[in-house]
């Protein structure tokens, strides 16, 4: 998701925005996340009680907006609400997934490393990813050459994210760069994978 400046957009309703996001306007989504970012913010923090991962959460709110715009249904209310109510179910759907890898990490796959520390399982790293299918030989086989044809900054951050476990703001300090960039360069390195994975398995198929 990329905003661009939308100043020529700043006496639009959120109605007429909404409108404009649906119809591929980065302008739009831009003067939308100026107004309602805080809010949808806030709504993250009351779930999550953590401002790192709400800030996140945030983040995959408006991107969602803007991957899925054709789900607001103007007549079933406001733009506001329709924000808020998608910024509450996600934050809920990652403190169920954070409970849910905490609950593994204790309970299952082991629990706790020999020497005492916790170790956090493969399976719950790559729940939301092309890695959630990882099962097999042939899978990993196909993941690694499919990592194999992402550009090097999108590598590491994919890395750093599905593998060594790190939330977008730990990777974001660790390589001294912005948080969006991060979340772009995850996010265009997840789709090339899936595009990647796509191909390879439809080798597989013809083979």
């Amino acid at each position: 998701m990329v905003l661009s400046p939308g100043s020529d957009r700043a006496a639009e309703d959120d109605f007429a925005l909404m409108d404009a996001v649906a119809s591929r306007d980065e302008g739009a989504l831009s003067v939308l996340y100026d107004r309602h970012a805080s809010d949808v913010l806030g709504v993250c923090i009351r779930v999550l009680k953590e401002r790192s991962e709400a800030e996140e959460v945030t983040g995959d709110v408006f991107t969602e907006l803007w991957d899925r715009a054709e789900r607001y249904d103007a007549t079933r209310g406001h733009p506001v609400a329709y924000l808020l109510n998608l910024a509450r179910s996600r934050a809920i759907d990652r403190l169920r997934t954070k409970t849910r890898r905490e609950r593994v990490v204790i309970d299952g796959g082991g629990g706790a490393t020999e020497s005492g520390g916790s170790r956090r399982p493969a399976e719950a790293v790559a729940a939301e990813s092309p890695f959630a299918d990882a099962r097999t030989g042939q899978m990993r086989s196909h993941i690694e050459r499919a990592m194999g044809g992402l550009h090097a900054e999108q590598k590491r951050a994919i890395t750093l994210a599905y593998f060594d476990g790190m939330s977008h703001s730990e990777i974001a300090s660790a390589l001294n760069e912005p948080l969006g960039t991060v979340k772009t360069r995850i996010r265009q390195g997840l789709l090339r994978l899936r595009e990647s994975l796509d191909a390879l398995y439809g080798e597989g198929a013809r083979s």
